[in-house]
């Protein structure tokens, strides 16, 4: 079955475009829409402590809101940019600026408060801005900006303790201060190796979804056109045969990689089978196995190979066949038909048999694992058909 010009279309509309932004990818726009949302609590949180602790901020309540407004602008311009142009949101030019705020409002916080108010166990303005602007570098640049961005929160703490007027420090504070830089640039690397990890998952999935892809439309034309032609030429032009056999090889070894060879043992077992049949006699005998994914266990698929097996030692044995073709394919849900074909003389497919031979070894063993046999035969041959699936 060829596939036409609108399987190709629809092919081409399911790649990625030239113009689509690839590193943008889903689970990444995902977190920047939960960073846009925190951001929004982050500022509502500043909001909260400026307006119920007012009476601590005796340095300048002006600069106090003043960072309020410019964190509001940060916020409304990521929300803006969520819905309008998302990658922008992980370009150095917003992400340092976030940056940029996490540090500064960590010295504003130092500033605005009274003496002592870095130390203490009392709310901070800055506190959330720090883990936001981890998870953006994180999902922008990866582990390792993220964890260097998170060591600059321990020295805008310094800043911000030294314009709290909070000096000396003990030694306490100060391994606090330098703890402070370690927990922030191990948070970076965790969130920026989480993203790392997603990304890489969705690289993957991607790429096997666009190989399915090309892999059906290739099996609907290449593949089928390179078996239909072993078929056909299989007794004319046994060189021209052979090289369809193994270019649809290479062409699967391509679309599939390690998963061809995964699929591999139903090919592997019907050739066994058929040349083992076949040894000692000259009539020349095609095999073509189109494997997509086949479901049987190995059982199934030994059952399958030794009936297809005795259609072909019939052929070569009773009916004085000139050549003798087996096609073997896969359907979409994993099951197994198969046609032994050869132009020998038939026989009464309705007339008593002797012996076992159609009976036990081809429909019975087919009957066991739920499938069907059909028998087409006349004076210009005999065509065996097998389906794994009853349904078919």
């Amino acid at each position: 079955m060829a596939a036409g010009p609108g399987t190709i279309g629809q092919l081409g509309d399911r790649l990625p475009s030239r113009g689509q932004r690839a590193d943008l990818y889903p689970t990444a726009l995902t977190m920047l829409r939960a960073i846009v949302v925190g951001r929004w609590l982050a500022w509502t949180w500043m909001v909260g402590i400026v307006v119920f602790m007012r009476d601590e901020l005796v340095r300048s309540h002006v600069l106090a809101w003043i960072a309020v407004i410019a964190t509001l602008a940060l916020t409304v311009t990521s929300t803006l940019l969520i819905r309008r142009a998302p990658e922008r949101l992980i370009r150095l030019p917003f992400v340092g600026v976030e940056v940029a705020f996490a540090i500064g409002l960590n010295v504003v916080d130092g500033f605005v408060f009274e003496p002592g108010h870095v130390f203490e166990n009392t709310q901070s303005i800055a506190t959330q801005w720090p883990l936001i602007a981890a998870a953006t570098v994180g999902v922008a640049f990866g582990p390792t900006i993220a964890a260097l961005a998170g060591t600059t929160i321990g020295p805008a703490e310094l800043g911000g303790a030294l314009a709290n007027e909070h000096e000396p420090f003990t030694t306490g504070q100060q391994v606090s201060l330098a703890a402070t830089s370690i927990f922030y640039a191990a948070l970076g690397a965790v969130f920026g190796w989480q993203a790392l990890l997603l990304k890489r998952a969705e690289a993957e999935v991607a790429d096997r979804r666009a190989r399915d892809e090309i892999g059906r439309v290739m099996h609907d034309t290449v593949l089928q056109t390179l078996a239909l032609v072993e078929r056909r030429v299989a007794a004319t032009d046994p060189e021209l045969a052979a090289a369809a056999r193994e270019a649809d090889a290479e062409v699967r070894a391509f679309l599939f990689g390690s998963r061809a060879m995964d699929r591999a043992d139903l090919d592997a077992r019907v050739r066994g089978v058929v040349e083992r049949i076949r040894k000692g006699n000259s009539t020349p005998v095609t095999v073509s196995v189109i494997d997509d994914g086949c479901r049987l266990d190995a059982h199934q698929q030994d059952l399958v190979a030794r009936a297809i097996g005795e259609a072909v030692a019939n052929s070569l044995e009773h009916a004085a066949a000139s050549r003798v073709v087996v096609f073997v394919e896969t359907d979409e849900t994993g099951h197994v038909f198969a046609s032994i074909a050869d132009d020998g003389r038939g026989f009464e497919t309705a007339a008593p048999r002797d012996g076992h031979g159609i009976d036990e070894s081809i429909v019975a063993r087919i009957r066991s694992i739920g499938g069907r046999v059909s028998i087409e035969s006349g004076p210009t041959g005999t065509e065996v058909c097998i389906w794994s699936n009853p349904k078919d």
